[in-house]
């Protein structure tokens, strides 16, 4: 049985972060044509989606093929994958009145257009676009969040954003919802049981006897065709992440106090509240599945909001903010993932 869950077969996961792959970011330096450039991708991304719509034609490309990155049209494609081996609908079969399009946010095959865009050109040289999607004149029309970065000499999208749908972040929640389609189907939690129980024993200071996991969910998260574990612990309440290289289970992250589980492009951690003006991150850079270092920070503030002292370690030996910091940068962009949840028959 399914816990913790999605809709259907796949629903939503709420997220605002890009991702974005630092080897196709290219440094942007002229804002205002570069601005007028998206602007007018925008508008051709629905000139040509009202094509399709007035005359389909199957030997023209989709509008992900057109418009979409690589990494989007393969995101996709496996999400797509997954639909068709589902008996219970889809990733986007949500919507009140049926599947949504994933470009414009409904199941309306009419004309659609893009009202009050705007873009924000970021640091890394992608763009967060905001536009609202209209399908009736004179209407406000649906708010999403297109993130664009160029690729093959034009702004493509990396990913879209519904909006007013609790920020459905539509990479990130398609990508968590193949993983769950890819790997669970032969992923067996029983056979690892004992042994993340033992570590979590370990961790927390208590008996095997008294852990008590309450869910799991799949992620690849370095893209390496191993899933890592992610265990929703009921008692005591947390979030451990392990990994099942070699087929043995190896702690990965676990959330402590008030911190919560981030996600990397190339690794995950823990972060958030420690105790009264203490905050503390702890990380792992994986590689082929396994942790290839480990660091943390520690910070405590006195109460006027003054850092009074650090401590920060890499593989527990003492070492600078600055050397962490580099390895934090290594990490990549965070990836805001919720996995597809499954009960644990304890």
């Amino acid at each position: 049985m399914v816990v913790l869950s999605w809709t259907s077969c796949g629903n939503k996961t709420g997220g605002t972060t890009p991702e974005t792959d630092s080897a196709q970011v290219q440094e942007i330096t002229d804002t205002v044509s570069t601005v007028n450039a998206i602007t007018g991708q925008v508008k051709a991304v629905f000139d040509y989606l009202n094509e399709l719509r007035q005359h389909p034609d199957n030997k023209k490309p989709s509008v992900d093929e057109r418009f979409g990155t690589k990494e989007w049209q393969q995101v996709r494609a496996d999400a797509k994958a997954v639909d068709m081996a589902c008996e219970c609908g889809g990733f986007f079969d949500f919507g009140e009145n049926g599947p949504l399009d994933a470009w414009v946010y409904d199941c309306y095959e009419g004309q659609v257009s893009a009202d009050s865009i705007k873009v924000n050109i970021l640091p890394n040289g992608t763009a967060d676009v905001s536009l609202y999607v209209k399908n009736t004149p004179g209407a406000k029309g649906v708010p999403v969040r297109w993130l664009m970065r160029m690729e093959e000499g034009q702004w493509r999208v990396n990913d879209i954003i519904f909006v007013q749908d609790d920020n459905l972040d539509l990479l990130n929640g398609m990508r968590a919802y193949a993983d769950d389609g890819k790997y669970n189907t032969t992923f067996t939690i029983g056979k690892y049981l004992t042994e993340m129980k033992k570590q979590a024993a370990k961790l927390y200071d208590k008996n095997e006897d008294d852990i008590y996991f309450l869910g799991y969910g799949l992620l690849d998260i370095d893209r390496d065709g191993i899933p890592e574990v992610s265990i929703r612990c009921e008692e005591p309440e947390a979030t451990v992440v392990f990994s099942i290289a070699g087929e043995k289970p190896t702690m990965l992250a676990d959330s402590f106090g008030a911190s919560e589980i981030y996600y990397f492009e190339h690794g995950v951690g823990a972060q958030g509240g420690c105790g009264t003006g203490c905050m503390m991150g702890s990380y792992a850079i994986l590689e082929n599945s396994l942790p290839t270092v480990r660091f943390r920070s520690y910070e405590q503030y006195d109460m006027n909001g003054n850092l009074d002292s650090s401590e920060n370690t890499i593989d527990e030996k003492e070492s600078t903010p600055e050397e962490v910091e580099k390895l934090m940068k290594k990490l990549g962009e965070s990836l805001d993932i919720v996995p597809v949840m499954h009960e644990i028959e304890n």
